[in-house]
């Protein structure tokens, strides 16, 4: 029996198609047509959530949702379907937020964006109670379909379960696929064996199933790192692919509370290895050469920047976790500038554009300004993370001890990623490039550059002709 779903509409024809959908998509549905009904439903029987019309009659919304604060005691997402016609001034979003919903959808937009919202809100055990499981494997179907509605996956690096949680397929070309796995079934190795023979690189899934690969990576992720038996470069991959399709997640759907979530679960990851790993140090100076997307950028910002923290003595649980969170969502507020800015290299501005593109500091910590799930030091690491120890940097211009010793920490960090990236080789070479520029040095707190050292390397051994701060300690005078 699948997650129970209570629909509310006054519109049966409505009804009785998305009951058709959630069902088929492994819900338990059932429907009633005014709040009334709502209320003695919720009254007689637990539901995962209940998805109610903005306009409900017989009990209005906001009647139904005072008696689901005030009598429903087991957890229940909320999810509110607006009509067309519905201005914003009457459909009023925080009020609505206030009063325990979870999500307001629009019924213009179909379906998927209803399933959409359900299951963003599944934990991994209710996805696996939720999927019709088969006994046997299925047919490979051919699919055509647009290219812009997958994510990819390299092949080598795809996990599953005993049972398939989405469906997955190989591309052949341009909008033609071939669905090789199909949600439900048993996990065939045969059949990815038999596209690895054939030389198949990439495994693709809708888009819309990306949370549920972000879920199982990360749940995967966990119970790896934290085995003594499995060697630190396989954690760190399948580290990095759930941070990369979390941080794309992200970008793609917005700060939602299911999304921070999930991004506090997967920080909780990376404290784990960063604590226990004693050879990471080899693993960072040794790390392949960077992809420079965005997604794969975030999360080693994320990584470096952990690193340097572990260093300090004053590091903590809560002080590593905050900042990869912050890490994570340093650059989202790059999401506001227009489409072609978005992904040119900052060096490429004229002068209007990189005023433009200053304001994504800003632009990123007023997107999460408020949500009580974010503390206010990853807002100030958000709008402080451009910031230069000499004053030198974005958006305000301030110095020294004026800025957060972790925001300085992730400037550091982004910006050895960056030399990484562009450079195109092993950390420890564009350590020593970032060592001999010693303009680049000076943003910098001279104790975040000493630790960021020792990360790689005894800072005893540097040369003279490195740019260590002049106050550094780490360099006896001679």
């Amino acid at each position: 029996m699948g997650l129970k779903v209570l629909l509310a509409d006054i519109d049966r024809e409505w009804l009785g198609s998305t009951k058709k959908e959630l069902v088929a998509g492994g819900y338990d549905a059932e429907f009633v047509e005014n709040g009334k009904e709502v209320q003695l439903s919720l009254y007689n029987n637990e539901f995962f959530a209940v998805v109610l019309n903005f306009s409900l009659e017989n009990y209005s919304l906001f009647q139904v949702l005072t008696f689901i604060k005030r009598s429903v005691t087991t957890p229940l997402t909320v999810i509110v379907v607006v009509d067309e016609g519905i201005s914003d001034e009457d459909l009023d979003i925080e009020r609505l937020k206030k009063v325990g919903v979870t999500e307001v959808i629009y019924k213009k937009d179909g379906y998927l964006q209803l399933r959409e919202a359900l299951e963003g809100h599944l934990s991994l055990g209710e996805v696996v109670k939720s999927l019709k499981t088969r006994d046997g494997v299925t047919d490979e179907v051919d699919v055509s379909e647009d290219d812009t509605k997958f994510t990819s996956i390299k092949i080598a690096e795809f996990v599953a379960g005993k049972n398939v949680l989405f469906d997955v397929f190989v591309r052949l070309s341009s909008g033609k696929y071939v669905k090789i796995l199909h949600a439900g079934d048993p996990f065939s190795r045969e059949r990815i064996n038999k596209y690895k023979e054939k030389k198949v690189e990439f495994l693709y899934f809708l888009t819309t199933d990306r949370k549920k690969y972000v879920q199982y990576q990360s749940y995967i992720t966990k119970k790896m790192v934290s085995s003594n038996k499995i060697p630190i470069a396989l954690k760190e991959q399948l580290l990095k692919n759930t941070a990369e399709k979390f941080v794309e997640d992200l970008y793609s759907r917005g700060v939602k509370p299911q999304i921070i979530a999930q991004g506090k679960e997967i920080c909780e990851t990376v404290y784990s290895m960063i604590e226990k790993e004693k050879g990471l140090f080899k693993l960072l100076r040794d790390l392949d050469c960077l992809d420079p997307n965005a997604f794969n950028h975030c999360y080693a910002v994320t990584l470096f920047a952990g690193a340097i923290i572990k260093q300090f003595e004053w590091q903590s649980k809560a002080t590593i976790e905050t900042t990869s969170l912050a890490c994570m969502f340093h650059d989202i507020g790059k999401l506001q500038l227009p489409e072609g800015l978005i992904d040119k290299h900052p060096k490429s501005f004229n002068e209007d554009q990189y005023s433009t593109y200053m304001r994504h500091c800003e632009d990123g910590a007023k997107m999460i300004e408020g949500n009580r799930l974010i503390s206010n030091s990853v807002q100030q690491i958000i709008l402080q993370h451009h910031e230069c120890y000499d004053g030198s940097g974005f958006p305000r211009g301030i110095k020294g001890n004026k800025i957060l010793t972790l925001a300085n920490i992730v400037r550091l960090s982004d910006d050895f990623v960056r030399l990484v990236e562009e450079k195109q080789c092993k950390p420890v070479v564009a350590l020593k490039a970032l060592l001999q520029e010693g303009d680049l040095v000076k943003r910098y707190n001279s104790s975040i550059v000493e630790n960021f050292i020792k990360v790689f390397v005894d800072p005893a051994n540097i040369s003279k002709s490195t740019a260590i701060p002049v106050n550094s300690r780490i360099v006896k005078k001679r």
